[in-house]
């Protein structure tokens, strides 16, 4: 497993604000730019035209780009909403934000240390020692072990698999692409059986932060063989807890007025006070078309998950791979076969009572896997988290009662209809 992709590059670029679609039907294509101009990378609308005040209102802050990875953020805040002084509030948030992001790059990195940092990259470097680590790198290795959910310790083969992501043609792919080499298939099986063993690898929570991550005689043999070095990692769920930590620090330190996401479908909104109304875009691919489906409103804070099987952005180049024959291949690895698979073309799932994080692990094998089991997305109400997503027929299914909806498309012969499931 220790091959690499050829002319690999490294893709730390700024977010545009643009979506590249096929050469077919031109007006959807034109409708579809001026959406995402509008949404940007975050994903994320606004629905406010009279808060703005001299110095103050909505604001996109930026971080310091050094040891960051603030282009896959979007933040955004609204200065002076109880009557602080904007410049000054401006100043504090963005350097608390700054600061933040810093953090959560350096803790939860799995290629770089960093001093003053006990983070992923260290921990694979030091198996079978106790460590102290970051609250919030213990915090989330404690949601794993909560949901029983071993995905982190699939971290090598994803490190295979994702070099198919930066391939320059698909003549490059067959040494990383499980569908298309049946020798790669089988290589991913052989690490699966130390992945899906929890006496090959397991990280232990010692309490007051320590960990260690246990690996066996056997696995660090096989791994030397391999080429291994990555027994655990976040893979592509990184930014969910990335928005999580920015948004419960920022509430910590007093700050309630913003919203923070990221280009790859996690969103936190922790304004919990103003009582402004949010919308949320839903889009559909349907027949190779991309559809501004529609907008779900809501009010206050709301952390959203939004999981699809195609790329939208110009990050996406990490996490998406177009074949010439359409074929889309994505970051979301089954840990049972270590296959890419997706059950619909779009979920999104959002709560008011549960972070990023928790709702992902609480749909991630809902969503990677071969057929939605719809009952038990409907269950997951009962943990207060909905979910929207869509079926054949131009349908927008969704189990929140009392969503609202602002649109539905209805242009070209193509209408949308929404559907209440119970």
């Amino acid at each position: 497993m220790g091959r690499t992709v050829k002319n690999r590059k490294n893709y730390d670029v700024k977010p545009v604000q643009r979506i590249e679609l096929s050469d077919t039907n031109v007006k959807k294509r034109a409708v579809a730019a001026v959406l995402f101009l509008l949404i940007g990378a975050g994903l994320l609308v606004f629905c406010f035209v009279n808060f703005l005040s001299p110095g103050g209102g909505w604001t996109t802050v930026e971080a310091n780009r050094n040891e960051s990875d603030s282009t896959e953020f979007v933040f955004q805040y609204f200065f002076g909403a109880n009557g602080a002084n904007p410049s000054a509030e401006n100043k504090a948030v963005t350097a608390l934000y700054n600061e933040i992001t810093r953090t959560q790059y350096c803790v939860l990195n799995e290629y770089e240390e960093f001093d003053g940092f006990v983070n992923i990259c260290t921990l694979n470097k030091n198996p079978n020692k106790e460590l102290t680590v970051n609250p919030l790198l213990y915090k989330v290795f404690s949601m794993f072990a909560e949901k029983n959910s071993r995905y982190i310790y699939l971290a090598p083969v994803y490190e295979q698999y994702r070099n198919l992501f930066f391939c320059e043609d698909d003549v490059f792919l067959g040494d990383f692409d499980p569908i298309l080499n049946s020798e790669v298939r089988e290589s991913y099986k052989r690490t699966l059986k130390y992945v899906n063993d929890p006496k090959a690898v397991s990280v232990e929570l010692l309490g007051d932060n320590k960990v260690k991550l246990a690996v066996s005689e056997e696995y660090l043999r096989y791994a030397e063989e391999e080429g291994i070095c990555s027994f655990i990692g976040l893979l592509w769920l990184k930014n969910a807890f990335a928005v999580d930590y920015i948004a419960e620090e920022m509430a910590s330190h007093g700050y309630y007025s913003g919203s923070v996401s990221s280009y790859d479908g996690f969103v936190r909104n922790f304004d919990a006070y103003s009582g402004t109304d949010y919308s949320f875009n839903l889009f559909d691919m349907a027949e190779g078309e991309l559809y501004h489906a529609s907008a779900m409103q809501y009010v206050n804070s709301l952390s959203i998950v939004y999981m699809r099987n195609y790329p939208m952005n110009s990050l996406d180049v990490q996490h998406y791979y177009t074949l010439k024959n359409g074929e889309i291949r994505t970051p979301y690895l089954d840990i049972a076969d270590a296959m890419p698979k997706a059950s619909l073309n779009g979920l999104v799932s959002y709560s008011k009572e549960k972070s990023c994080g928790e709702i992902v692990l609480e749909i991630l094998p809902l969503y990677i896997a071969d057929s939605l089991e719809e009952n038990t997305l409907t269950a997951l109400t009962e943990k207060n988290i909905n979910s929207v997503y869509f079926k054949e027929g131009h349908k927008i299914c969704y189990n929140e009662e009392d969503l609202r909806l602002s649109f539905l498309y209805n242009k070209d012969g193509v209408s949308y209809t929404g559907e209440f499931v119970k």
